[in-house]
């Protein structure tokens, strides 16, 4: 009898590890979702705050360029400074939609693949990485194809 119970029990507490995995990897994937469409896609492509920016990407973040054939990083802070430019330059807004394509995460690491259309054709493919710090995820680096 008490072997049975000592089977139930162990069998309750599988399950409730179970179901607590399964709402821990649900939240860090809604917490990374969140933390790209609000600190990166609505600032960058819906004009919104930029300073949202420096909440969702860590101050160390690097963004690795090729473009024209020539490789270069650019930091958090000329990033923002370089959208601040084109913003000044009052270019006609254009719609923007975006679906993630990949959230992948294991423990502090996390990547992303993100499609943006521009006026729904494929305008980027970013692949952004994450870490996730004692105050939450960050992205640390990002890498793009633009068509």
């Amino acid at each position: 009898m008490k072997t049975h119970k000592l089977v139930v029990l162990l069998s309750f507490l599988c399950i409730a590890d179970c179901i607590f995995c399964n709402a821990q990897e649900l939240d860090d994937k809604s917490l990374i979702e969140t933390i790209i469409t609000e600190c990166y896609v609505e600032p960058l492509y819906l004009n919104g705050n930029l300073d949202k920016i420096k909440q969702g990407f860590h101050k160390e973040f690097t963004m690795y360029v090729l473009y024209k054939g020539e490789f270069y990083m650019t930091s958090r802070a000329k990033w923002i400074e370089n959208i601040k430019a084109t913003r000044a330059r009052n270019l006609p807004q254009k719609n923007y939609s975006w679906q993630f394509e990949i959230i992948d995460y294991e423990g502090q690491t996390a990547m992303v693949k993100l499609r943006i259309d521009e006026e729904r054709e494929l305008k980027y493919v970013d692949y952004l990485t994450l870490y996730k710090f004692q105050d939450g995820w960050k992205v640390i680096t990002k890498q793009f194809s633009m068509f």
